[in-house]
């Protein structure tokens, strides 16, 4: 957002200057590296937008990217595909806008002149230099690979997503390291960690993202409720005021050629030249109005819901940090209960082995005092013992359910907690015999499914923990990383609407100019 300065305004800046509290020394020396930015920026032009039907039946619009070096042609879907890539390579990162696509009100008034509806075109040209030059001028984006081969005319946009990094990224970020999601080499581990789909209450949630959120909230709300719609009241007013005054200028005019007293026609031909001077400098002011103030506020009103897509998604990244701690949890919990489970059933077996010695190791008075029964008597109550332990590892390894309440007439069963069991659906016929046959073929060698389930679990942990580690860094660099990208929007957005200001000021005075000049 850029704008010509000459020197009449110089007086006129120091009036608009920004207040210099305690914290401007700060802001000012950080941004440093950005004042010189939008002066590189400029390399980047979009010279033309024109007609093609390369490769396609149809005819669609191109426009002519010349940068340092190089000169491409690339259409519309593809400055989205180039976005949208960026978002998945750099989550962190807050991306400028792109100007909005074309509207079904377009195609319904202006049908088949939509796509090349020259007021259009120029309005699309410059947001999307616009765009471009954002990416320039931030520090690491003007270096990504991606945005270097977009710009190169070598390079087709279908040639750019089958390299790396584009063929290496995964279906979704949030599986992979916020630093480089496209890593080819980044820890398995990232694979076992649990993926939320909508964002959730935090048990331990960040204040600082907090209060980013609510004045994200309140941003969004001023631009697209207040500001935007005053700009687009403010810009139909005048252009009724120049339609006025175009009309009063021609019924003037047209009455001064009609009149013969010579003095009145004169006086009337000036208030009708006046009236088109003052049609004319609203046009003009009203053309500058749509470049250097209304596009940008459409601009902002965008960025408020991408700053809200970066924090719902430094969000999503906490929420999966506290999900693996809970899933953790719950396999850890079902490992110890196999492992208890396990080691229960090797002290049967090594008992059974021994003749029945030690089946029993401390026995109380009252079994004591009990009849004494044979070993294989001891045995067959061992058995009933593992049968029921066997129904505990089951239910070890399916997730807890419900229980249904027992009915009204049945007696009250001992307080002693039962074993949750998985409520069945009826099954009848021949596919639910097999089913149930097949199941209980399956579950024949119970000893050898738990020991693979507490292998399995093992592994798990083992993955998970390593996942957790992994990810509480990777949310460390996600909060510094995404708190600086607000820091940096923040700076660009108060230098931004300074410009703005000014430029309001300037159009202001280049029409009362005009019109003064005349009268």
């Amino acid at each position: 957002m850029t704008s010509n300065r000459d020197p009449g305004t110089e007086s006129m800046e120091t009036t608009l200057t920004l207040n210099q509290d305690s914290e401007a020394d700060p802001m000012q020396g950080s941004m440093s590296h950005d004042a010189g930015a939008p002066n590189d920026a400029s390399v980047i032009r979009i010279v033309d937008a024109m007609s093609s039907s390369e490769f396609s039946k149809s005819s669609y619009i191109v426009y002519v990217i010349v940068s340092p070096g190089h000169e491409s042609r690339r259409r519309y879907s593809e400055f989205e595909a180039l976005r949208e890539a960026l978002v998945e390579l750099h989550p962190t990162l807050i991306l400028p806008p792109l100007p909005s696509k074309h509207s079904i009100a377009d195609y319904a008034t202006k049908q088949g002149r939509a796509k090349s509806d020259p007021a259009l075109l120029a309005k699309r040209k410059r947001m999307l230099e616009r765009f471009l030059q954002r990416l320039y001028m931030h520090p690491v984006l003007r270096i990504d690979v991606v945005f270097r081969r977009f710009l190169d005319a070598r390079y087709t946009w279908h040639e750019i997503t089958r390299l790396p990094p584009m063929s290496t990224l995964p279906k979704n970020n949030l599986v992979a390291p916020p630093q480089n999601p496209a890593d080819p080499d980044a820890p398995l581990c990232y694979s076992v960690l649990p993926l939320p789909l909508q964002p959730s209450k935090l048990a331990n949630p960040h204040k600082r993202f907090q209060e980013s959120e609510a004045f994200t909230n309140r941003f969004q709300t001023h631009m697209s409720h207040i500001m935007e719609p005053a700009n687009r009241r403010l810009m139909r007013r005048w252009q009724d005021i120049a339609n006025d005054m175009a009309d009063i200028g021609a019924l003037f005019n047209a009455q001064s050629v009609s009149d013969h007293n010579t003095a009145l026609a004169t006086a009337m031909e000036r208030t009708g030249q006046a009236a088109d001077t003052n049609y004319l400098s609203l046009t003009e002011m009203l053309a500058g109005w749509e470049a250097g103030i209304a596009e940008p506020l459409y601009e902002y009103t965008q960025y408020a819901s991408i700053l809200q897509r970066i924090i719902k998604w430094r969000h999503l990244k906490h929420q999966q940090l506290e999900l693996a701690q809970d899933m953790l949890e719950d396999k850890q919990r079902r490992l110890r209960e196999l492992e208890r489970i396990e080691a229960n059933s090797a002290r049967l077996m090594q008992a059974l082995e021994n003749g029945g010695h030690g089946l029993v190791p401390h026995a109380s008075p009252a079994r004591s005092a009990a009849p004494k029964v044979s070993v294989y008597g001891r045995a067959a109550e061992q058995d009933e013992e593992d049968a029921e332990d066997v129904q505990d590892v089951q239910d070890v390894e399916e997730p807890p359910r419900v229980p249904t309440p027992p009915p009204a007439a049945q007696p009250a069963t001992s307080p002693t907690k039962q074993p949750v069991k998985r409520p069945e659906a009826p099954r009848r016929g021949f596919l639910g015999s097999l089913s149930e046959s097949f199941a209980q073929m399956m579950d024949m060698n119970t000893d050898s499914t738990r020991q693979s389930t507490i292998s399995r679990l093992r592994e798990e942990t083992i993955l998970l923990k390593e996942a957790m580690d992994l990810t509480s860094k990777d949310l460390d660099f996600c909060n510094r990383t995404i708190q600086a990208s607000l820091d940096r929007f923040q700076r660009l957005k108060v230098a931004d609407f300074r410009t703005l200001m000014l430029d309001i000021a300037r159009l202001h005075r280049d029409m009362c100019a005009k019109v003064r000049v005349f009268c």
